[in-house]
């Protein structure tokens, strides 16, 4: 359980890095993040929000990860736009317990001239 508990923190930990907006700030750009961790008995849960904005992006990145008596399990989503021409959302789950598992994704993207989305979902 507890090496679980430990790379669902690191994974959190490491999600304003991926996408570029840790210790990113100035008068032309806005941010957000929030964190949520709890453990008990019962098992531990994991909630992470960042977003952010400029003239030229804006996106927004969540993520949660539980791992308990039930299974475990990951849920995340990350929505952009870069400059006046790209877009797309990207939404991933993983979860597994006593019945079995699950993963899946939705991919959606778009840029001038250009669209594109697919949906992936294994039982």
């Amino acid at each position: 359980m507890r090496s679980i508990i430990r790379f669902m923190v690191a994974g959190a930990a490491a999600l304003p890095l991926v996408i570029g907006a840790s210790g990113i700030a100035s008068a032309d750009e806005v941010s957000y993040d929030s964190g949520t961790a709890s453990a008990d008995s019962n098992g531990a849960f994991i909630h992470n929000v960042v977003a952010g904005a400029s003239e030229e992006y804006s996106y927004l990145a969540e993520d949660a990860l539980y791992a308990g008596e039930d299974g475990a399990g990951y849920w995340g989503q990350l929505s952009w736009t870069y400059e006046s021409d790209n877009a797309g959302h990207h939404e991933v789950w993983h979860f597994s317990g006593d019945d079995g598992a699950v993963t899946g994704y939705t991919n959606s993207t778009a840029t001038e001239g250009h669209e594109s989305e697919s949906s992936h979902d294994d039982d």
